[in-house]
């Protein structure tokens, strides 16, 4: 495996000082992104080579596995796509097989989301190198790195929800 020197990325660089951010690769925000665009980017590539399926594809298909079922617009909102584009793949994934569309006894205008077996046996297969990519990607921390950083995650994650839910309050009374 390899593993790129993390100066040669930009971060760690000795000449940088630790503290107040100096420029835009300072920034956590800047960082997470870089990490999930390097990942997504990896990861996406496995995907579409082993199992023939996009990155959202296999966003949406997971996310149905979870729930059992769900209606386009849940979907869409836990997948954080626009309506539109969950749609397109929701379709995709139904001509494959994948995806059975029902009548939303909820909603009578809406459509309940369900995987069929074949798209069940998909998660099977995909589900297991999902985990294989995320082991590998926290293969650098030790334990206690990892147990650390999925309490930070946690509590950035509520706290960046907070400053959204703050930003909306105060775009809406102005």
């Amino acid at each position: 495996m390899r593993v790129t020197n993390l100066t040669n990325a930009g971060i760690g660089d000795p000449s940088r000082k630790l503290g107040e951010p100096q420029d835009l690769r300072d920034l956590m925000s800047f960082q997470l992104r870089q990490l999930s665009n390097l990942y997504t980017k990896n990861t996406a590539s496995v995907y579409l080579r082993k199992f023939s399926l996009t990155m959202n594809e296999w966003r949406v298909i997971a996310l149905i596995n979870t729930a059992g079922e769900l209606s386009l617009n849940r979907l869409a909102a836990q997948a954080q796509f626009d309506k539109g584009l969950t749609s397109r793949i929701v379709v995709k994934l139904n001509e494959r097989g994948f995806v059975a569309r029902q009548p939303d006894p909820s909603d009578a205008r809406g459509v309940a989301l369900s995987l069929t077996d074949q798209g069940k046996a998909l998660v099977d297969e995909v589900f297991p190198e999902a985990v294989k990519l995320n082991k590998q990607l926290q293969s650098c921390l030790t334990k206690s790195e990892r147990d650390l950083l999925a309490v930070a995650l946690q509590k950035l994650t509520h706290q960046a929800r907070a400053m959204l839910d703050q930003e909306r309050e105060n775009d809406q009374g102005e």
